[in-house]
């Protein structure tokens, strides 16, 4: 399994950002030292930063300047630039690498991370749960939770596709006075018969732009 670990960040001249993506790679790195990272990084303003072992892709895009100017809340703000970068990145990805690995830069692997659990073909993620929304309110009752999941290189294709859909329908419920995010869009569009689900996945950190840690 050649490995390639993509680690979403937006440091925004966030010391305490700073250091959770720094943790971040140094986790990856004792759990699979011979993976590749990449740190998608998609603050703001542009942020001069450097990590060791780890290849920085800056998004400092027209694209992100205007997502901030709407004004919306933090939840839109954050998914709306997770969702367009992921979408890029996908794209670029060589098929030198087997795996692909999705993390946020506020968390860290644990000891509970089991690199066989990602298993071929197929999208790993830690087992659904019920979203806290209404029905009509959210458009789905489950989410996939985005903190850790992987997949197969050979299905970029289909989560492409499914990042399209979700892409759609998370404009759509926003625009229309409801709520939407990547978690959400996963439970609801990613196909079922790709989808590994496991009971602990293996990651601990904090939630968003909150202050409450977890561990999955």
């Amino acid at each position: 399994m050649v490995i390639l670990f993509l680690v979403t960040s937006a440091i925004n001249g966030d010391p305490q950002r700073l250091l959770e993506t720094h943790q971040t790679i140094e986790s990856i790195h004792r759990a699979c030292p011979i993976a590749s990272i990449w740190v998608l990084e998609s603050s703001f303003e542009h942020q001069n930063v450097v990590f060791p072992r780890a290849t920085v892709k800056h998004y400092n895009s027209r694209f992100i300047q205007g997502v901030k100017k709407t004004g919306r809340d933090v939840a839109y703000i954050k998914n709306a630039i997770e969702l367009h970068t992921t979408i890029d990145i996908l794209s670029t990805i060589p098929n030198r690498y087997s795996h692909i690995f999705k993390i946020s830069g506020r968390y860290v692997l644990t000891d509970q991370f089991n690199l066989q659990a990602h298993v071929a073909n197929k999208a790993t993620f830690a087992q659904a749960r019920q979203t806290g929304f209404p029905l009509d309110y959210v458009g789905t009752d489950g989410m996939l939770m985005t903190r850790l999941y992987s997949f197969d290189y050979n299905l970029i294709p289909q989560m492409l596709e499914t990042l399209k859909h979700i892409k759609k329908f998370f404009h759509e419920q926003w625009d229309g006075g409801k709520v939407f995010d990547m978690e959400h869009g996963f439970y609801k569009f990613l196909p079922r018969d790709i989808l590994n689900e496991v009971g602990t996945i293996g990651v601990r950190g904090r939630i968003g732009h909150l202050t409450s840690i977890v561990e999955d």
